[in-house]
C-alpha cells in the first residue's frame, strides 16, 4: 500500500469514527470542506471500505505524517461535522483539539471554527458581488 493510499484510508477511517461517536447520521459528503479534501487527497468511496478494517490509532499515525494542508483540510471538515451541533459541545471541541494534538496540528476549535466562518463570509460576499455585476442589475 502507498503512503498516499495509507493518508487516504486513515482520513476515511478518522471521518467514519467522529460520525459514529456523534451518533448521527451526519452526512461527510456533504461537508462544505470535504471537497476540497477528497480533490487534494483523491479519496474514493473504497477508501470509505479499506478505513472498516483500520485501527483509529493506527490511523492518527498515519495522519502526523501528512502535509500541513491535508491537516487544515481534513480540521475544517470535522468542524463542518461539528458544526451540525449547534452549540457545539465542550466534549466535541475536547475531541477536536485532541485529534489535532494526536496528528500534530496544533490549532483550536475557535481557531478553525473562525477560518471556516471567514471563508463562509468571503464565499456570500463574493456571489453577491458576482450577483451585483451581473447583466441583470446593471
Amino acid at each position: 500500500m502507498s503512503s498516499e493510499e495509507s493518508e487516504r484510508i486513515a482520513i476515511c477511517c478518522v471521518l467514519l469514527d467522529i460520525v459514529e461517536a456523534m451518533g448521527t447520521s451526519a452526512d461527510i459528503k456533504g461537508c462544505r470542506h470535504y471537497q476540497s479534501l477528497r480533490d487534494k487527497t483523491d479519496i474514493t468511496d473504497s477508501d470509505f471500505e479499506g478505513a472498516r478494517s483500520v485501527s483509529v490509532l493506527s490511523s492518527l499515525v498515519t495522519l502526523k505524517g501528512m502535509h500541513y494542508n491535508k491537516k487544515m483540510l481534513l480540521a475544517l471538515t470535522v468542524c463542518d461535522l461539528y458544526s451540525g451541533h449547534t452549540p457545539v459541545s465542550l466534549n466535541l471541541r475536547i475531541a477536536f483539539e485532541t485529534l489535532m494534538n494526536a496528528i500534530e496540528s496544533p490549532i483550536s476549535f475557535s481557531e478553525i471554527l473562525t477560518i471556516s466562518r471567514t471563508e463562509e463570509l468571503y464565499s456570500c460576499l463574493d456571489d453577491t458581488y458576482s450577483l451585483f455585476l451581473s447583466d441583470k442589475y446593471l
